[in-house]
């Protein structure tokens, strides 16, 4: 069985065993690039799978190979050898086994972190494929730390409950939930509704659903930005203008750089320079780290409010010059673009009143710290998984001991920096 899927995808099955759906062999984009190899032993088992990430490489899925302290009997995933039909050549991380003929529920991943960009979405692709063509309507993450980084993951493949009020915060769940080896049932619906892939030229990667929704292009993720009902605030957009589709660096409500464009299909038309930006790097001064701690911290789930407060004080926060993008995440610091304060400064100048000048100051304040965010949350979940577990129940405590003093500590440590901004301090040259 060879079907095409909208956006030009060759989907080969084989029959499944009586009374089960036919089994997942091969994905094919519309030029002939392999996307997903997956070989199935005659009772219906997965015998081993590979999916390609964006970068063109390829992540493999062993089943029962390995195993968990939290949730036992684990299937591992590995970086493959490209040259070869399935040569692993490191492993990587392990999730909870599935039964792949027949999935009831999206696994924990040991150690997310560890993944190469774009490895986890690939995954959990085939993940919604195989859900698809099972029939499943539903299924639960199931696993410690539903946290909003495995959310935004998830919007790539699936769709949350649409009954769901307030799904983020439903997937989350409480601050218990997070600690390390609990495998509660997060209470959210995701049905599976897998994208298409397309490697076109020029090395862009193009990911398909209801039209273009996510590119890659040089190691740089650009995001449509609605999602079902969630609107994900990305410094790197795929946004529509007329007949065509742009990806551009966007901040503080505009874009202010262009660097690919594609028609609807997918297809790119053109790949635009990127301008290089100069300047030297400076520390961010210790009103910004103390208020960007703060915020990162009241967009988190409030048990990692303690780590990432000690991730920003002890992590190197520059300005500097960054082409190409907005902030450049390193091992050992994060460089925010210059552009941003260069672009704070002109949208200031162009204000009348007090309240507007202080509308823009909040605005900048918040679009570093969205863009540290990511980051800076990672660490602090690293740091937080790393504990045993009396200085998990420590942490957690401690963020319950100043939940009530958070708001105010935010809101003064906001107005200094606010008061600095409009008065032109605070400011790389």
């Amino acid at each position: 069985m060879r079907p095409v899927r909208p956006y030009g995808t060759v989907v080969t099955r084989i029959p499944g065993r009586v009374g089960r759906p036919p089994l997942l062999v091969s994905e094919v984009d519309r030029h002939g690039t392999l996307l997903t190899s997956a070989e199935w032993d005659e009772d219906g088992a997965l015998r081993h799978a590979k999916v390609r990430t964006p970068d063109g490489g390829w992540i493999g899925i062993e089943p029962g190979a390995g195993q968990s302290p939290i949730w036992g009997r684990s299937d591992r995933l590995v970086q493959l050898n490209p040259e070869r039909p399935f040569r692993p050549v490191e492993p990587i991380t392990l999730f909870q086994s599935l039964d792949y003929a027949a999935i009831k529920f999206i696994p924990p991943l040991a150690e997310p972190e560890r993944l190469p960009p774009g490895a986890g979405t690939a995954v959990l692709n085939f993940l919604a494929c195989l859900l698809a063509d099972q029939g499943t309507p539903r299924v639960r993450y199931r696993g410690p730390y539903a946290t909003e980084l495995l959310f935004t993951a998830l919007l790539e493949s699936f769709r949350y409950d649409p009954a769901a009020a307030s799904p983020l915060e439903q997937f989350t769940g409480s601050n218990e939930a997070m600690l390390a080896g609990d495998l509660a049932e997060s209470p959210l619906d995701w049905s599976p509704a897998p994208h298409e892939r397309r490697f076109a030229r020029a090395g862009v990667y193009v990911q398909l659903r209801d039209g273009v929704e996510k590119v890659v292009f040089e190691g740089r993720a650009y995001y449509r930005q609605r999602w079902q009902g969630v609107v994900r605030d990305e410094p790197r957009v795929v946004r529509e203008d007329g007949d065509g589709i742009v990806c551009s660096l966007w901040a503080l409500g505009e874009a202010i750089e262009d660097h690919l464009i594609l028609d609807r299909s997918g297809n790119v038309l053109a790949v635009l320079p990127m301008t290089p930006v100069e300047g030297k790097r400076t520390a961010l001064s210790p009103g910004w780290r103390r208020t960007l701690g703060e915020l990162i911290a009241h967009g988190s789930a409030p048990l990692l409010r303690p780590s990432i407060l000690g991730v920003v004080e002890r992590l190197p926060l520059e300005w500097g010059p960054v082409t190409g993008d907005l902030v450049e995440v390193g091992e050992d610091r994060l460089v925010v673009s210059l552009r941003l304060p260069h672009l704070f400064r002109r949208l200031l100048e162009a204000q009348h009143t007090l309240g507007q000048r202080v509308g823009v100051a909040l605005r900048f304040a918040a679009e570093v710290a969205k863009l540290l965010g990511p980051a800076v949350r990672r660490h602090a979940q690293t740091a937080l998984a790393s504990l045993p577990e009396s200085g998990q129940q420590a942490a957690l405590e401690l963020a319950a001991a100043t939940s009530h003093t958070a708001a105010s500590t935010l809101q003064s440590f906001l107005d200094r920096l606010v008061h600095a901004l409009i008065s032109g301090r605070d400011l790389p040259d």
